[in-house]
C-alpha cells in the first residue's frame, strides 16, 4: 500500500471539476441503493469531537473509512479545525492499498458536494454567494460554487472574526467578484442567493438563523449541522433536504437536529432524477449536507490513481 502525507494529497490534487464530478456519481449510486453506509461514529470530549465514517461503493471498486477530530481550539496550535486520516480499500481483494491524510479530502469534498446541491436545487440566475464562517471551507466552496453557478457575481462574507471575513473577501474581490463583508449573521442571510453555513460543530450553539431570513428563491446549506439554523428556520423552507436520513436521525441522539423536522427528500435522488427538487423560483430551499462518507470514497480514490500514475507517496508493507 502506499502512504500519502498531507503534503502528497495536496501534489497530487484533481482539479476541483472532477471532485464534482466523481462526489456526484457516489451520490447518486447511494441513492440508487448501490452503496452500503452506516451512520457516522459520533464521540465528544473536552470541546473536541472525534467522528468515523465508512462506506463500500462497488460502483466504484473502493471501500473507505476516515478517522478525524474536529475543534474550535486548533487554530491556536496552528492546526486546521478538522484533522485526521483516511483508509481506502480495494473491493477485489479487500486490503487496504492508501493510507492518507483526510484533511484536503474533507475541505475539498464537502464543497463539491455544495456544488452538487447548488447545481440542482439554486434558482436559476443565482447571483450572490453568502458565507458563514470563512476558514477553509470559504475558499473551497468558491471554487466549487463557481463551477456551477454561471451568473455568480457577488459574495457576502460573515464570520465572528472579522479578520478572516476580510481575507476572504480579498480573495473573492481578486476572482473578479463583488465582494463585501456585513456586520451580522442575518445581514449575510438575507443577502445571498445561496448561503453556506460552516461554524463550528457544538452541540450547545445559539443557533440564530429564523425563519424570513432566507430569502425568495435563495437556498441555505448547511455544513455545521444545525448549529446557525433554528429548528423553525428548518420548518419553514418550502423545500428541506439532506445527504442521508439515517445520520440525521442517528445525531439527534448527540444533540444536533433535535427540532429539526423529517426532511422532504435527498440530495442523491434529485440528483439522480428519482425525485423533485426544486419546483418553484420563488421557494426556498435548505439543504441539511453533514458530509457522507461514499464522498470520501470517490475522492479518495481519484488521489489513489493520481498519486500511483505519478509515483507520488510512501511504499509500505502490510
Amino acid at each position: 500500500m502506499i502512504y500519502l502525507s498531507r503534503a502528497d494529497v495536496e501534489r497530487v490534487a484533481p482539479p476541483m471539476s472532477a471532485i464534482v464530478a466523481v462526489v456526484e456519481r457516489a451520490l447518486i449510486e447511494k441513492a440508487r441503493g448501490r452503496a452500503q453506509m452506516p451512520p457516522k461514529h459520533w464521540m465528544e470530549h473536552g470541546g473536541r469531537w472525534f467522528g468515523g465514517m465508512s462506506s463500500v461503493v462497488p460502483g466504484l471498486g473502493h471501500a473507505a473509512m476516515k478517522w478525524q477530530s474536529g475543534s474550535q481550539d486548533n487554530a491556536a496550535k496552528g492546526l486546521p479545525y478538522i484533522t485526521g486520516m483516511l483508509f481506502l480499500n480495494d473491493l477485489e481483494d479487500g486490503v487496504v492499498v492508501a493510507v492518507m491524510d483526510s484533511t484536503w479530502i474533507t475541505q475539498q469534498r464537502t464543497a463539491a458536494a455544495s456544488a452538487v446541491t447548488a447545481r440542482h436545487l439554486a434558482a436559476p440566475g443565482a447571483r450572490s454567494f453568502a458565507m458563514l464562517g470563512c476558514g477553509l471551507q470559504a475558499y473551497s466552496h468558491l471554487d466549487a460554487l463557481g463551477l456551477v453557478l454561471p451568473e455568480l457575481r457577488e459574495v457576502i462574507a460573515y464570520d465572528i472574526r472579522p479578520a478572516a471575513a476580510e481575507a476572504f473577501v480579498r480573495h473573492a474581490a481578486a476572482r473578479g467578484l463583488a465582494a463585501r463583508t456585513v456586520p451580522s449573521a442575518r445581514a449575510a442571510v438575507e443577502a445571498g442567493d445561496v448561503v453556506v453555513t460552516a461554524g463550528p460543530i457544538v452541540p450547545d450553539a445559539e443557533r440564530p438563523i429564523e425563519p424570513g431570513w432566507l430569502g425568495v428563491g435563495a437556498l441555505g446549506i448547511t455544513l455545521d449541522y444545525d448549529c446557525y439554523w433554528s429548528g423553525p428556520a428548518f420548518a419553514a423552507a418550502d423545500l428541506l433536504v439532506t445527504d442521508d436520513f439515517d445520520q440525521l436521525e442517528h445525531l439527534k441522539g448527540e444533540g444536533y437536529f433535535t427540532d429539526a423536522p423529517l426532511p422532504d427528500v435527498d440530495i442523491g435522488s434529485v440528483a439522480a432524477g428519482r425525485k423533485p427538487g426544486r419546483r418553484s423560483p420563488r421557494d426556498r430551499i435548505v439543504s441539511l449536507n453533514m458530509g457522507v462518507s461514499v464522498e470520501d470514497v470517490a475522492t479518495a480514490k481519484e488521489i489513489y490513481e493520481l498519486a500511483r500514475a505519478r509515483g507520488v507517496g510512501v511504499e509500505l508493507t502490510l
